[in-house]
C-alpha cells in the first residue's frame, strides 16, 4: 500500500474528479455477509479521525478482497458526495477511492495473469478512476515512482476504449514520440493504447521493423524477432496475426532444433484460443505441458498451475473434454511421478 504517500494527493484534483458524472454501472445486491466483510471495516475508518494508517489499509484491503461488491459500494458513496463537500466523511471516502484504485492496479499487475478486461471492474468507480489514472500517467505526482506509470496503461485501455479529449490524446502521443526521455516499455504500452484510439502508425512502424528483423540473421535472432512481433499483435488484439507469427516462429525453431520455452508454447495457445483456432491452441498447450513434465527443463522456466486453471484466455480450452488430461500431463500427480521413476 502507499497510504503515507497517497495522503499528499491534491483535494483539488479529487474535487475536479467529482465534476464530470457518467452513467453509473449497475451493481449486484449486497448480501449480509458482504457487509460484515467490508462495510463495517470501512465505516469504522470513516467514523474515526482517519489518522490511523493501518486502519485505512484494512479498509482498503477489505474493499479489494470483496471487489465485486466493494467497488460498486464505494463508487455509489463517492458519487453521492455533494459538490464542494469537504466534511471528514467525504474526505475519507475520497482518500479511500485513491488507495483502492492504486491497490486494485497493483494487485492485478502483480497477479501474473494478463488479459483484456482485467481492469474493467474499475468502471464501478467512474468517472473518478479514469480521471485519476490519466492524471497519474500524464502529470505524475512526486509520491508515485516514475516506473509505476506503465502499470496504469492497461487500466486506461479497459476504461477508455474510445479516444480521450484531444489534449490527453496529444499528451499520450508526445510520450510515445519522446524516445530520449521515456522508457521503451512505457512508449510501447502507450503505442498500443494509441492503436486502440486509431493512431496506428507507431505500432505499424514497430511491426515493420520486427518483420524485417525476422528475415535476417541466424535462427535465434529471427526467433527473437518473431517472438516480439507476436506479442505486438497480441497487445493490439490482432490475435490472428499473433497466431500466424507464432506459427512462423515455431517452424523456424523446429528446423533449427532451437529449444523454445514453456512460455512460448503457452502464449501460442492463448493466441490461437483467442483466434478460435481451438485445435491449434491444444497443440501448443500440449507442447507446453510436455515441457512442464520434463525434468530437463529448469523449474524457473515453468508456469504456475493456477495460470492453466484461471487464465480467461484459455476459457475455450477448459470447456473442452481434452483439457483435464492435458492439465494432468502438465502437472502429474505426485504418485504418478514416483511410479514413472
Amino acid at each position: 500500500m502507499h497510504s503515507a504517500k497517497q495522503r499528499s494527493v491534491s483535494l483539488v484534483l479529487l474535487a475536479a474528479v467529482l465534476g464530470a458524472q457518467q452513467p453509473e454501472q449497475p451493481s449486484p445486491p449486497a448480501q449480509p455477509q458482504d457487509r460484515v466483510d467490508f462495510e463495517e471495516v470501512v465505516e469504522s475508518f470513516l467514523a474515526s479521525d482517519q489518522s490511523d494508517a493501518a486502519k485505512k489499509e484494512r479498509a482498503v484491503s477489505a474493499i479489494l478482497d470483496a471487489a465485486d461488491r466493494g467497488l460498486p459500494w464505494l463508487g455509489e458513496r463517492m458519487r453521492a458526495i455533494p459538490e464542494g463537500d469537504q466534511g471528514p466523511r467525504s474526505k475519507g471516502i475520497r482518500a479511500l477511492v485513491v488507495d483502492v484504485i492504486l491497490g486494485f492496479v497493483d494487485r492485478k499487475s502483480r497477479s501474473g495473469v494478463v488479459y483484456r478486461g482485467q481492469y474493467a471492474a474499475l468502471q464501478a468507480l467512474q468517472p473518478m478512476a479514469s480521471e485519476l489514472l490519466f492524471e497519474w500517467l500524464l502529470r505524475t505526482p512526486f509520491w508515485l515512482p516514475d516506473t509505476q506509470r506503465k502499470t496504469f496503461v492497461p487500466a486506461i485501455a479497459d476504461l477508455q476504449p474510445t479516444p480521450p479529449v484531444p489534449e490527453r490524446l496529444l499528451a499520450v502521443t508526445d510520450i510515445v514520440e519522446n524516445i530520449e526521455g521515456e522508457s521503451d516499455d512505457l512508449r510501447f504500452s502507450l503505442s498500443c493504447l494509441a492503436w486502440q484510439w486509431g493512431r496506428k502508425q507507431y505500432i505499424e512502424a514497430r511491426a515493420a521493423q520486427l518483420q524485417k528483423d525476422s528475415a535476417e540473421g541466424d535462427a535465434e535472432d529471427r526467433i527473437l524477432a518473431f517472438r516480439e512481433l507476436s506479442n505486438v499483435w497480441y497487445r493490439v488484439q490482432e490475435y490472428r496475426r499473433a497466431a500466424s507469427t507464432h506459427a512462423a516462429m515455431t517452424a523456424i525453431a523446429e528446423r533449427s532444433k532451437y529449444d523454445l520455452l514453456p512460455t512460448d508454447w503457452y502464449w501460442g495457445a492463448c493466441y490461437n484460443a483467442l483466434s478460435a483456432r481451438i485445435d491449434a491452441a491444444f497443440v501448443a498447450l500440449e507442447r507446453c505441458a510436455d515441457l512442464h513434465a520434463s525434468p530437463d527443463v529448469d523449474p524457473v522456466r515453468k508456469l504456475p498451475r493456477q495460470l492453466f486453471e484461471t487464465d480467461p484466455e484459455l476459457n475455450a480450452l477448459r470447456a473442452d473434454p481434452r483439457f483435464p488430461a492435458l492439465l494432468l500431463r502438465a502437472f502429474p500427480a505426485k504418485n504418478d511421478v514416483e511410479k514413472g521413476r
